[in-house]
């Protein structure tokens, strides 16, 4: 299974669509996260990892 995380800055529209988009699909898992501190998911090393 391929992992995929979609970035963007606050985390609200574009990555979480993203996401919503593809994570129906039964050959991935996907996340989002934003890069801004005040971010819905901010990104972190933990979730990174998690991708890798």
């Amino acid at each position: 299974m391929q992992r995929i995380l979609f970035v963007c800055s606050q985390n609200k529209l574009r990555s979480p669509t993203a996401e919503q988009v593809f994570g129906g699909r039964d050959d991935l898992e996907v996340a989002s996260a934003g890069l801004n501190h005040d971010a819905e998911q901010p990104l972190g090393a933990e979730l990174v990892e998690s991708r890798s």
